[in-house]
């Protein structure tokens, strides 16, 4: 009988151990699937012939564990232009198939921490996912050299490290390094900042007190125009800005919700989230106020962003535009990390989830 129970115990675990060893052949075949993706894929090579928006983050500071800090890239002639580069920039754009090595420039709106606290970790993996030699383009407002300045020295000691470690034909310390570019917009309409080809991008000022400067972006492929709002109330120099542009990215806030979040904060006795609720809403665009701009303005799309409280599904969608929609007759979309709008030609547009 003991002999038995040996031998029984024996044969339960080889079929134990073959298990294990089948299930492990097939991770191991899956993590293989999964890096060949990551190190190879492009998303340019899946997108049609357009241009693209790609909405690399699209939460606000309050706690959102589905949505990246202000992030949003366009895609023009193949070319990648990063708008803000909030938290977690650099890795929802890899996981959205665009390598930030590819990279051109990034255009700030303004300051706020929420729209740069992704520059560190952008500018490595500027660097390693694309063995870039020299440094990353940084363009925003007067003070962008200050906040430039700033994120080289506070990692200048990590990308030391990095030098050293992997040496400079894999880590060229020119690469880790972001480059100031102050522009200034003028006070009313549209400043050019840079015209490539057929690529045209242009500043404008909006209305974000007390925060100065802050910008809004136009960007132009010769066919094809999108403005990005950042971060504003309603902005009649947005209206002029926009003015029959294929789609509008306008970030927005929701007044009750947000109203909700305050009063809930003052049961807590927390006062300063509830001061901070309290004040937001003087210096954002509710869905309403979005919709005025996008109608004033002629555009044919609308897409909210920065969404102030952040939902927790497609679900609250409703209660967040509290009717807005109900005002707008072109497409309209409330966005989430990983989404791609493309404007394909005159009021066509392509819309994929790439997560």
């Amino acid at each position: 009988m003991k002999t038995f129970i040996i031998f029984l115990a024996a044969v339960t675990l080889a079929i134990v151990l073959g298990l294990t060893t089948f299930k492990n052949q097939i991770a191991l075949y899956l993590f293989q699937q999964t890096i060949e993706r990551q190190v190879s894929w492009d998303i340019r090579d899946d997108l049609p012939d357009g241009l693209h928006v790609a909405f690399c983050g699209t939460g606000s500071p309050l706690p959102d564990p589905g949505r990246g800090g202000a992030c949003t890239a366009v895609i023009a002639d193949g070319r990648v232009f990063l708008f803000d580069a909030g938290e977690g920039a650099a890795e929802s754009l890899a996981l959205m198939g665009i390598a930030p090595s590819n990279v051109e420039a990034v255009f700030l709106t303004h300051f706020h921490s929420d729209h740069i606290n992704g520059l560190g970790a952008l500018a490595l993996q500027h660097v390693f996912r694309g063995n870039v030699t020299g440094p990353l383009a940084v363009y925003g407002g007067p003070g962008v050299e200050r906040v430039v300045g700033g994120f080289n020295e506070a990692f200048a000691q990590d990308h030391s490290y990095r030098v050293a470690h992997h040496g400079e034909d894999a880590a060229p310390a020119a690469g880790f390094e972001l480059a100031a570019f102050p522009i200034k917009a003028p006070d009313s309409g549209l400043g050019t900042v840079l015209i490539d080809g057929d690529i045209t991008i242009s500043v404008f000022n909006v209305h974000h007190e007390s925060v100065s400067p802050a910008y809004g972006y136009r960007i132009s492929d010769g066919q094809r125009s999108v403005v990005i709002s950042g971060d504003t109330a309603y902005s009649p120099n947005l209206v002029a800005a926009a003015a029959g542009a294929d789609l509008l990215v306008h970030e927005a806030l929701a007044p009750k919700l947000v109203d909700r979040l305050r009063q809930t904060a003052l049961r807590h006795d927390n006062d300063g989230l509830a001061i901070v609720m309290t004040d937001i809403p003087s210096y954002h665009a509710s869905p309403a106020d979005v919709v005025r701009a996008a109608n004033e303005s002629g555009v044919r799309a609308l897409a909210l962003t920065h969404l102030i409280p952040g939902l927790p599904g497609s679900f609250f969608d409703d209660l967040f535009l509290d009717g807005a929609a109900d005002d707008f007759a072109g497409d309209f979309w409330i966005t989430t990390d990983g989404d791609v709008i493309s404007i394909l030609s005159y009021n066509d547009y392509g819309y994929i989830q790439t997560r």
